[in-house]
């Protein structure tokens, strides 16, 4: 009995510890892709369509809010906010929050970043002030490099707008 007993709570010790370790490692890649996720929005809000393209990886995949848009690739994301960055000025993210992303399947944390916000910004066309809340999940490869985003907001919105 005592030898089942300790077979127990050896087996229990080392299931801990693995536990931790694959928390801590989903823990350690979220704070590094949220630097990148953030320099990612920043990019995008002062317009810098170069280094946006360069935190993407060569097979990204592009999930876009309006309807039908799915697995788009990285060129269909930088025409998109291309022309986003023509359309308005003042760009600005408010209210932001990031949160660790987790395995649908085990819910662990697996080092991706979901962002919740307010994007503010000013119609060129009209000059009116636009604001449009945003929801998106940014993935990342092994290297750092975003490997796919989601990104859900209601157009609706923005055609009301502006």
């Amino acid at each position: 009995m005592k030898k089942i007993l300790f077979v127990i709570l050896v087996s229990a010790s080392i299931f801990a510890c693995t536990e931790k370790k694959e928390s801590d490692a989903g823990l350690e890649n979220y704070k590094k892709n949220i630097e990148v996720a953030k320099q990612f929005l920043e990019v995008f809000s002062t317009k810098d369509s170069t280094k946006e393209a360069s935190l993407l990886s060569d097979d990204f995949k592009w999930n876009g809010p309006a309807v039908g848009q799915d697995s788009l690739p990285k060129s269909a994301l930088l025409a998109s906010d291309k022309e986003m960055m023509n359309a308005f000025s003042d760009i600005k993210l408010t209210n932001v929050e990031y949160v660790p992303g987790v395995d649908p399947v085990t819910y662990k944390l697996d080092g991706n970043v979901r962002v919740y916000g307010t994007w503010v910004s000013k119609s060129a066309a009209s000059g009116k002030t636009v604001k449009l809340k945003y929801y998106a999940v940014f993935t990342f490869n092994p290297s750092g490099k975003i490997s796919s985003l989601e990104e859900y907001t209601n157009m609706e919105d923005l055609k009301k707008e502006y």
